[in-house]
């Protein structure tokens, strides 16, 4: 009894083990024997399409799960997909009575072993495979003869990229399947569901995808009589904007904002055209980035690029300006009169509206007038032919014909010229600054028209991208 107490354990285990192998036999041998009943090559062959009536057609429904937007390249107009597509149909040979095989009522088989339609995608331009995957995995058919198979795949198609509201924009790219051999007299196409399955899109960094459509078409080709029916997806995505207006746009508006100061800048300083044109070039290098970013289209030209042409025709005017603003700056009163007409629009009215001052500079003390300069060595007057002003903490207007002391002092000048000064101060010293004043009232005339050209091309920018929804992109 106690040895029969030792080995009763043993002897369960053992048993326990010969049922479970038993019934894993007796398993695998109803899966061959329905496996041998269904593909025996007497009565059913993969390379043909199956038809058990006259005039009978294969439908096959087509869907599809959209899992990532792997690329889309705007420049070589392709988008890259990671899809899951998912086909179904019912083949009338592989139908059988489940009580004859033990209640089973469904089988896997490898794809080469039965019949597949030859879905294809039309648009692909993939160089390795069309549907890279297609045969590598398994269909599942059910006792009824319907067979189901997917199977992930990653799709390159081309995409026809419309760029006019980059990087606001919205684009809509169609996958196009259908077969390739079978006319719609053998395989009819049907579509699964209205839309694409998105339940299970992983969060994209650039695209949100706004819609998707499904769409059934029967197309006649000229080379056969039969219509051909295709299935087509429509994905409707939307950019992300965020990433090319903290990196393009932005700068490109800072900027501009540099242009600004080329006109507070004093004209004596000579740096107003060569800020103007260092940020005309800054412009230049941003429009060579948005070009390069973009396909070379003649049918679309995105805002983006013309806000960036327009600022640069405006920094251009920015140059003419100061230009204009220099030449008038160093005009001699002593050879060039201002004219009535120009005298009475900006130094009377203009200069009023545009808060400019300088009447109160021009006439006080702090402008000396000197008409006799005599050397401190010699005490002899040296001759000029210009007047020379010293004013206290501005520039001055010298001329290079002039000598001084060997001490450096300030040139003396006679009794006389100290006689004249009291009355000749207004007068000379009004001469003097005029042409200069002129030069500040065009100066900040000139940065109230920049700066409302500005404000308009950034308003006419904003207003057109911000508004922009993608209802005039048809997904049908």
């Amino acid at each position: 009894m106690k040895v029969l107490r030792q080995i009763l354990p043993s002897l369960v285990y053992f048993l326990s083990v010969c049922v479970v192998l038993c019934q894993c036999v007796h398993h695998v041998q109803r899966g061959l024997d329905l496996y041998e009943h269904l593909l025996n090559t007497s009565r059913y062959n993969p390379s043909i399409i199956p038809s058990c009536a006259r005039d009978d057609k294969v439908t096959v429904r087509i869907g599809m799960a959209l899992r990532d937007i792997v690329e889309v390249t705007e420049k070589q107009q392709i988008i890259r997909t990671k899809v899951w597509i998912r086909l179904k149909w019912k083949d009338c040979l592989m139908q059988w009575d489940p009580r004859l095989f033990q209640n089973q009522t469904e089988l896997i088989v490898p794809y080469s072993q039965i019949w597949m339609p030859d879905i294809t995608l039309y648009e692909g331009i993939s160089d390795e495979d069309n549907m890279p995957g297609l045969r590598d995995y398994r269909a599942s058919i059910t006792s009824s003869g319907d067979v189901m198979y997917n199977f992930p795949t990653i799709l390159t198609v081309v995409c026809k990229i419309n760029v006019v509201y980059f990087p606001f924009d919205h684009q809509v790219c169609s996958l196009k399947f259908g077969s390739w051999m079978y006319s719609g007299k053998n395989i009819d196409l049907e579509k699964l569901s209205d839309k694409i399955d998105i339940s299970s899109f992983l969060t994209h960094n650039e695209w949100d995808v706004i819609n998707t459509v499904a769409i059934k078409h029967n197309i006649y080709y000229l080379c056969c009589p039969d219509p051909y029916p295709d299935i087509t997806f429509h994905i409707h995505m939307k950019r992300k904007p965020i990433f090319y207006a903290v990196t393009i746009i932005f700068p490109c508006f800072l900027i501009n904002l540099l242009t600004f100061v080329g006109f507070v800048l004093p004209a004596y300083s000579g740096e107003k055209i060569s800020l103007q044109v260092t940020v005309l070039l800054s412009t230049t290098v941003f429009l060579l980035l948005v070009q390069d970013k973009l396909p070379s289209s003649s049918e679309h030209f995105p805002f983006l690029a013309v806000y960036f042409a327009v600022s640069m025709g405006l920094v251009c005017v920015s140059c003419i300006f100061s230009g204009i603003v220099l030449y008038v700056f160093y005009r001699l009163p002593e050879e060039h009169q201002i004219p009535w007409l120009v005298r009475y629009l900006f130094l009377d009215k203009l200069r009023v509206l545009l808060c400019v001052k300088g009447e109160t500079a021009l006439n006080d003390e702090k402008c000396v007038q000197i008409n006799d300069i005599r050397c401190l060595d010699t005490g002899k007057s040296i001759p000029q032919q210009r007047c020379v002003e010293i004013h206290r903490g501005r520039k001055s207007r010298k001329d290079n014909n002039l000598v001084f002391s060997e001490s450096n002092g300030i040139p003396e000048y006679d009794t006389k010229t100290k006689a004249q000064m009291k009355s000749m101060v207004t007068v000379k010293g009004h001469m003097s600054d005029e042409w200069e004043l002129l030069a500040n009232v065009l100066d900040r005339f000139f940065l109230w028209i920049y700066l409302c050209m500005s404000i308009a091309n950034s308003a006419v920018f904003y207003s057109i991208v911000n508004n922009y929804e993608g209802k005039d992109i048809p997904l049908l």
